[in-house]
């Protein structure tokens, strides 16, 4: 499984995310970490996505990147991009501390 992007290309209407914020995440359950805080409702939208493009699954979008609309109806498009490199743990994550 590949490290992904997810980053907010368009917004429509209210939402506390801007254009061009991004986050990444070594595994696909895990809560994708950046600069600013990724919301729980977007995050449980992006779970099943963040799946199948980690897992290598094709997305229908003509450029190949996923593009998944949050729950609101009036919110945001995000893009999730599969990166060239393999899981790596954030250092400030229990899983990237090494047994002493």
């Amino acid at each position: 499984m590949k490290q992904l992007r997810v980053r907010v290309v368009q917004k429509h209407g209210k939402c506390p995310h801007e254009v061009g914020e991004s986050w990444e995440t070594p595994y696909a359950l895990m809560k994708p970490t950046g600069k600013t805080l990724l919301c729980d409702d977007a995050h449980y939208v992006l779970i099943p996505y963040l799946g199948m493009a980690a897992g290598g699954a094709h997305s229908w979008e003509v450029d190949g990147l996923w593009k998944i609309h949050c729950p609101s109806k009036s919110g945001i498009i995000f893009e999730i991009e599969t990166l060239d490199k393999d899981h790596q743990w954030p250092e400030n994550s229990d899983w990237s501390k090494k047994e002493e």
